[in-house]
């Protein structure tokens, strides 16, 4: 039985990342390899054709869900009692992908009708709570417990908010948390322009919003925040690649400046006395 999808056009960027994640699953060697991609748009009645133009993507969205991944296991292995907050989750299997401890706390934050549409296609995930809310809400954060070291991931978020909405999210995370770690992914403002001369981007009105802070300004804005690692895109997918010829474009690519820092993945460290 498929599910009936009624996002509106902006939310249906969800539906860009999980349809990537399924074609790097189908390939004979993914990135990523996520099974419940595919899973799931099998049970959703949506015209994913209509996603077809993004195929080229499905390198870079599988590399930063890889990364993201390794993040979180990093954390949960350093603090198996932590919490793992996930917002604007969307469709993502994390959960289910990566091993979980019992000790672990993880909350999932996504707009009511995501979440609604989320428990229907996944079911129950044990240890998981669902939160339906706007991120950029406040009444949400009553729900997040406190008193253990947090990863706050932003995958695929903050380049979607204005840079004072961004700001006013990290500062109301780094009120609520005492340690922890931020990971986010960002793009370059040449990017940030450029983006919307993707079709399906204009149709659905998703243009990015800001741009990746400069670490120097965004520890200076925000100074709990210590960089601990960062990443770029173009680099990862390049060491992923399994074709001889593609792999030596990409990293040729990497080489050059502006292609390198095109989108970049960053971990934050923090600690409040």
């Amino acid at each position: 039985m498929t599910e009936q999808v009624r996002l509106s056009q902006e939310k249906e960027t969800l539906l860009m990342a999980l349809y990537l994640r399924a074609l790097d699953n189908r390939r004979e060697t993914p990135i990523l390899g996520d099974p419940y991609a595919q899973e799931v748009i099998d049970r959703i009645d949506y015209d994913f054709a209509k996603l077809g133009s993004l195929k080229g993507n499905t390198p870079l969205i599988a590399a930063r869900a890889r990364q993201f991944d390794a993040w979180t296991e990093e954390f949960l292995a350093a603090h198996p009692g932590g919490l793992v907050l996930h917002l604007a989750c969307g469709l993502d299997s994390r959960p289910l992908r990566i091993a979980r401890p019992a000790s672990a706390q993880w909350i999932d934050v996504d707009y009511p009708d995501v979440i609604e549409l989320r428990e229907r296609l996944y079911g129950p995930i044990d240890g998981v709570r669902n939160l339906g809310s706007s991120v950029t809400g406040s009444a949400w954060w009553e729900e997040v417990p406190t008193g253990r070291p947090a990863l706050i991931l932003a995958e695929g978020l903050l380049m979607y908010l204005a840079a004072e909405d961004v700001d006013r999210l990290v500062d109301r995370a780094l009120e609520h948390f005492t340690a922890g770690s931020l990971v986010f992914d960002g793009v370059a403002p040449w990017v940030k322009t450029i983006a919307r001369l993707q079709p399906s981007i204009r149709r659905a009105d998703t243009g990015f919003r800001s741009a990746t802070p400069a670490p120097a300004a965004f520890t200076e804005a925000h100074p709990p925040l210590r960089l601990t690692d960062q990443r770029s895109a173009v680099e990862l997918i390049g060491r992923y690649q399994a074709n001889a010829v593609t792999r030596s474009i990409t990293r040729a690519l990497a080489r050059v400046p502006p292609a390198r820092d095109a989108m970049r993945f960053m971990r934050y460290s923090f600690t409040r006395g």
